[in-house]
């Protein structure tokens, strides 16, 4: 059933305003779910803060040309539903991998982060880094590790020269407490 054109410019706007301030999206294709299966999909994707939305593949490549994101023509063939993540790609990347584990209907094409097209491996990969708040302390860490190492190493001769002024003083102190033990005897 072909649908006006006034309707597909509202499908336009909705995937426009979907993709504003995404993260990433993750392609599957899902012919065969149920629509009980796809509603479960949809609240585990709620929890990473993203949604999954079944297109009009045409209109979502226009979107996708509107917001300036890349628009892979390989992926956005046939029944497509696409995953749009918010917040933590990563999160909602595990979260479609683990529920295609599960479920061998949903077939994980591809995604789409910024302009750059993303094969399914490689999904894999990202899904597997840590949170970006603990990406971005190893990455202080490492910044800071060399410098911190030459703090210490600055810091060790005056350590040493320290060392030995207490070991010649305690060794003095010790002296003058003998001798003026004898004397007192």
């Amino acid at each position: 059933m072909a649908i006006t054109k006034e309707r597909k410019r509202e499908l336009l706007a909705q995937y426009v305003e979907m993709l504003q301030g995404a993260k990433g999206l993750i392609v599957s294709e899902y012919r065969g779910l149920t629509m009980a299966q796809l509603n479960e999909f949809r609240s585990r994707l709620r929890e990473s803060n993203a949604r999954l939305t079944v297109t009009k593949n045409t209109l979502f490549k226009l979107a996708l040309q509107e917001v300036g994101m890349a628009v892979p023509e390989t992926l956005l063939k046939g029944p497509v539903a696409v995953t749009i993540a918010y917040d933590d790609l990563a999160a909602a990347i595990k979260t479609v991998l683990e529920y295609a584990g599960t479920n061998e209907v949903l077939v994980v094409k591809g995604g789409i982060i910024g302009n750059s097209v993303v094969a399914a491996d490689q999904l894999d990969a990202i899904s597997k880094l840590p949170p970006l708040e603990v990406l971005r302390a190893q990455l202080l860490g490492t910044i800071t590790m060399p410098m911190s190492q030459f703090v210490g190493l600055l810091e060790e001769p005056g350590r040493q020269v320290v060392a030995v002024i207490q070991a010649a003083t305690g060794g003095l102190i010790n002296v003058l407490a003998a001798y003026s033990q004898k004397e007192a005897a």
